[in-house]
């Protein structure tokens, strides 16, 4: 599982762009625009405005300029729907794009560093990254009874004592009763996690999501970078935390800039030659492996279309993420005569797509011998992103 042990952060006027890195390779970027933040696991107290009976689902008024989207089978905690004007507390799964509002959940989950705990669910489940039955068994002994409501283990969780794993149900039982109690002393619509401080910063989000194997956080504002200091000392925190100031941009550092330029362009080049070529469209998202350029050193044999495709597989996967493609992904791999070998190169693309936080699902080559997956649309393109960003700044 690709860990991320760097965060390299570059403040603008009108964004604050922030790296995740391991091992000096980019795996994401995320653009937190001040004029249009994401509400992604915001928590709102919203009034239940229209139910949609063919549509199984209704509209929410949390607040902005359009109604949230909630799915029956998003529904938690109660017993059907509510009736219109009730007032309902709902956490953003997706923001919404174009015309469309943000997609809501009444299943709602506060995520801390090694669990994520359902005020409305049951049970305790795990990260599907931590398979040993000991393991499972021991960790389920850990936290059984500490809350009231689902737990689900992070794979930080793997190898954590009791005491980390109690100190860190203990804070988010915290984070949930502040929640709780907002609630009970609002008018709904209001914004919940708004009112919390920290709920929406990227930097704490990312120490919650990352911090059991962060190393470094390198800020290029030297205020933030003092802040952060402050409370990663009074937290007792190991992670370095460093203002950068050179003469070299900060996305210098481990080539972030040139990484991000990579995922802009339609066409990647593998050490060995071999080409990948991403063409994102309005139905899917097209990806072509290319080893024209991989041929055999002199005097060898060409590599075979198996070891091409083994070394474009990981690729793939971390340019997925990067470039923050979503819907049916389909990939024309070289050419495999053995079922063997279309087998390895599934299970290292799997292998690489299980670290990747938004979801996939695989179904494997077709009789034309095409890879299809899916994944999961978690806002616009890292280019559509950039794109938007640098109009806003004319």
């Amino acid at each position: 599982m690709s860990r991320v042990d760097r965060l390299v952060c570059h403040v603008l006027p009108q964004a604050f762009l922030m790296a995740l890195v391991t091992e000096g390779r980019l795996l994401e970027l995320q653009v937190v625009r001040r004029d249009k933040p994401s509400r992604v696991e915001s928590i709102f107290l919203g009034r239940l405005e229209r139910v949609m009976s063919d549509l199984d689902a209704a509209f929410v008024d949390i607040g902005i300029d359009r109604a949230g989207f909630l799915r029956a089978e998003d529904l938690s905690g109660v017993d059907g729907w509510p009736p219109l004007g009730a007032p309902v507390l709902v956490q953003v799964r997706n923001d919404g794009e174009g015309d469309k509002g943000p997609r809501l959940s009444m299943n709602i989950a506060i995520s801390g560093r090694y669990l994520v705990y359902h005020p409305n669910g049951a049970g305790v489940t795990f990260s599907r990254r931590i398979e040993g039955e000991s393991e499972r068994d021991r960790l389920r002994a850990h936290v059984e009874g500490l809350l009231d409501g689902g737990i689900v283990l992070r794979t930080a969780a793997a190898s954590a004592t009791a005491d980390v794993l109690q100190a860190d149900a203990t804070r988010v039982l915290e984070r949930w009763e502040k929640i709780r109690r907002l609630a009970l002393d609002v008018e709904p619509p209001a914004d919940l996690s708004a009112r919390i401080p920290g709920e929406r910063d990227p930097i704490v989000r990312a120490l919650r999501d990352h911090g059991a194997d962060l190393e470094e956080v390198i800020l290029d504002d030297r205020t933030m970078a003092r802040t952060l200091q402050d409370k990663m000392d009074r937290q007792g925190e190991k992670i370095r935390v460093r203002w950068h100031n050179g003469t070299m941009p900060a996305f210098d550092i481990d080539d972030v800039a040139g990484q991000i330029d990579t995922a802009l362009a339609p066409r990647i080049v593998l050490q060995s030659g071999v080409e990948v070529l991403f063409e994102p469209g309005e139905t899917l998202c097209a990806v072509d492996v290319d080893s024209a350029g991989a041929g055999g050193r002199q005097g060898r044999a060409p590599r075979r279309p198996v070891d091409v495709n083994l070394e474009a597989a990981p690729a793939i996967a971390q340019q997925l993420r990067l470039r923050n493609l979503a819907g049916a992904v389909v990939i024309d791999f070289v050419n495999m005569r053995s079922a063997y070998d279309r087998d390895k190169v599934q299970a290292v693309l799997a292998e690489h797509l299980a670290s990747d936080p938004v979801p996939t699902q695989i179904y494997g080559f077709t009789r034309l011998g095409l890879f299809e997956l899916t994944r999961a649309r978690r806002g616009p393109t890292l280019a559509a992103q950039l794109e938007a960003l640098e109009k806003s700044d004319d």
